[in-house]
């Protein structure tokens, strides 16, 4: 028999252990979003107050459409940011404040007929007015 060791002969060394979570991949997605969503604001004078409100009383007025209908609509009325991703933070704070709910799936305008788009419907009858209008340059600023 020969003498020489093979790799399933070596000791296993344990893993390093980790000294803080790493972050998940939404976490890491919102991280993003938020970081678009504050470029648009400051470079293109993007307001996302003023396209929730927009999306929401579009949704109260045709009811359930998918992200890619809304985001299509929402750039007709001139909210035009440097890229569609800060929209994904128009929909989470919808989504956080209760004003819209996802109900289903829908096949993608945008993505050459897959599915995946999600649609979206208003859960409440509110008006442009009732959606608080925080300053977005005091959230930027913290």
């Amino acid at each position: 028999m020969s003498s020489q060791r093979t790799l399933f002969d070596a000791p296993c060394s344990p893993l390093p252990a980790r000294t803080w979570p790493e972050p998940t991949p939404r976490e890491i997605g919102q991280e993003r979003g938020e970081a678009c969503e504050a470029k648009a604001e400051i470079e293109l004078s993007f307001d996302t107050i003023a396209a929730a409100r927009d999306a929401l009383a579009w949704l109260n007025e045709g009811g359930p459409a998918s992200g890619e209908e809304i985001v299509n609509h929402l750039k007709r009325l001139g909210h035009k940011p440097h890229d569609d991703r800060a929209f994904g933070p128009v929909f989470a704070r919808l989504v956080r404040e209760g004003s819209i709910s996802f109900v289903g799936y829908a096949v993608r305008q945008k993505g050459h007929g897959t599915s995946g788009a999600k649609v979206w419907r208003a859960t409440q009858q509110e008006t442009r007015e009732d959606l608080p209008n925080p300053n977005p340059l005091e959230r930027i600023a913290k």
